[in-house]
């Protein structure tokens, strides 16, 4: 009997730790500082008073929001205050609600055996201090990096071209061809006054070839329509090409530009 209650005092002595160490888990593992998809304060106070009738999905995004899981935990602290003044910060109710809801309890299981592998993996894989092998290839002092790309903004006022409609060619003749820098720019496209909001394909052509295109959904700003979109120019050889702006519908908006000869100083340089 003595050795049954011992081993009975060793396992809640387990659960305890076990319960500590996933309270800890999920009050910091799932930063959200937006709190998107957070339910409702009043949601988080009925999972206190009567979580078995919760819906799951609010006790699935406490497993993986900590913001939430913390609030729920004040709540909780808060009703259990009301019932008894000595029960307030007892850890009874939490351990109650992990046995209620165990998909929390097999979210901390699952980070404590990544733990526990990553840790064997350290100790199994690190040596202070290996011998160095000898080879006879030269030392390259460093190693490569790839660049960010920085894109430059760059704004382009469509609204007085007219669309064309259909495989109709391009009448671009009175319009003034627009410097562009041979390099990234994060564009800016002005719209014509009531243009939808859509996805548009915006490309750069020549000669009937495409040297660039991207899609793109334009949106309504102020009163205004625009399509921002990222354009990594280059690439694109120096030269005039015309810029294209087509709707689902067929719709296009043509306007001539030159991409012009990037620096290194940054300043551009006519084609």
């Amino acid at each position: 009997m003595r050795t049954r209650i011992k081993n009975r005092s060793g396992l809640e002595e387990k659960s305890k730790d076990f319960l500590a160490f996933a309270r800890s888990y999920l009050a910091d593992a799932f930063p959200n500082p937006d709190r998107h998809g957070c339910p409702p304060d009043e949601a988080l106070q009925s999972l206190t008073v009567n979580p078995r009738a919760t819906e799951e999905g609010i006790t699935e995004h406490i497993a993986s929001c900590s913001p939430c899981f913390k609030r729920y935990s004040e709540l909780l602290i808060e009703v259990k205050s009301q019932k008894a003044a000595d029960e307030a910060l007892s850890w009874k109710g939490v351990s109650g609600w992990f046995r209620a809801h165990p998909l929390l309890v097999g979210a901390a299981l699952a980070c404590a055996l990544f733990i526990a592998i990553g840790v064997g993996l350290w100790i199994r894989f690190s040596v202070p201090n290996p011998p160095q092998l000898e080879t006879h290839q030269p030392h390259n002092p460093t190693s490569p990096v790839n660049p960010v790309v920085a894109y430059s903004p760059f704004s382009l006022d469509l609204t007085n071209i007219s669309p064309i409609r259909g495989s109709k060619p391009p009448t671009t003749g009175s319009q003034s061809r627009v410097r562009l820098p041979g390099s990234p720019l994060d564009l800016t496209l002005s719209l014509p006054l009531g243009s939808e909001e859509q996805t548009y394909s915006v490309s750069l052509k020549a000669a009937g070839r495409t040297f660039w295109s991207k899609s793109a959904t334009a949106h309504l700003n102020k009163g205004q329509t625009l399509i921002r979109v990222q354009a990594d120019l280059s690439q694109v050889p120096a030269g005039n090409y015309n810029l294209e702006v087509k709707s689902a519908a067929g719709i296009r908006l043509i306007q001539p530009v030159s991409i012009q000869v990037t620096l290194p100083n940054g300043t551009g340089q006519n084609p």
